[in-house]
């Protein structure tokens, strides 16, 4: 009986690094972060309806509107805000009402000048988003107050309609808004998910004082997030699930052996 010498061992197969399959798995990684970005900051934001005459000139009466909540930025002159109506001197809680800061913390605004124009530290602003129906002579209600620290005066564009800072200006607190009764700024025509960016005005700054209105950018960018991080994951989950499937034939097969002739 002849022995024959036993085979030699075979030698371990060892896994090459796959480039492809360590992208995909960053893909299935990151998409779901990227997606929780973006809702994080579509948190700061909510659909409301405000059925208010007085801002009928830019935004239509009880239209959506997309609110960007107080905390999170600055407020400027020229900003829409949504603001607590029992920030005026004996008015009802539970109500809100839609206007235009028109002056902020120690600005000093008069009204008007000699050309029926509202004046902010001495110099005139020409609001090219006032009604063009209502004439500013109609519209010049005589006032001077000055806006102290933290608060925030407001008219709205028909400035023919009563019911804002103007009218409490010889009341306690100077028809003045403390920045605490501010709910927040409008950015947006529209729903949270679908919108339209309302233009910021320019004509606080074109009259040569500081702090441009809120350009807001960050509800498209939200969206943007949740969109492509939910896209990210999606390819990178099926392109992963294909290069595994396609890696583990490959083994079978080289387990196999070739085929026999």
């Amino acid at each position: 009986m002849t022995d024959f010498p036993a085979p030699p061992a075979a030698s371990p197969r060892t896994r090459r690094f796959s480039p492809f399959l360590a992208l995909f798995v960053v893909f299935v990684l990151a998409g779901p972060v990227l997606a929780g970005t973006g809702v994080v900051k579509l948190f700061g934001y909510t659909t409301v309806r405000i059925g208010e005459r007085s801002m009928e000139a830019t935004v239509g009466y009880d239209e959506p509107m997309v609110l960007h909540w107080a905390g999170s930025h600055e407020i400027h002159r020229g900003d829409l805000v949504l603001f607590q109506i029992d920030a005026f001197p004996d008015s009802p809680p539970g109500y809100h009402l839609l206007a235009r800061v028109i002056a902020v913390g120690g600005d000093r605004v008069v009204c008007c000048g000699p050309d029926n124009r509202l004046q902010v530290n001495g110099k005139s602003v020409t609001e090219p988003y006032l009604d063009p129906a209502v004439p500013l002579s109609a519209a010049a209600y005589e006032f001077t107050a000055q806006v102290p620290p933290g608060s925030i005066f407001v008219a709205g564009d028909k400035r023919d309609i009563p019911g804002d800072s103007r009218n409490y200006v010889y009341a306690p607190g100077d028809g003045a808004i403390p920045l605490s009764k501010v709910d927040g700024v409008i950015v947006a025509r529209g729903t949270v998910f679908s919108s339209v960016t309302l233009k910021p005005t320019t004509a606080f700054t074109d009259a040569g004082l500081p702090g441009a209105s809120t350009a807001d950018t960050g509800l498209h960018l939200a969206r943007y997030l949740i969109l492509g991080g939910a896209a990210l994951f999606v390819l990178g989950f099926i392109c992963l699930i294909v290069t595994v499937a396609r890696s583990g034939g490959r083994r079978r097969r080289a387990a196999v052996g070739p085929p026999m002739h």
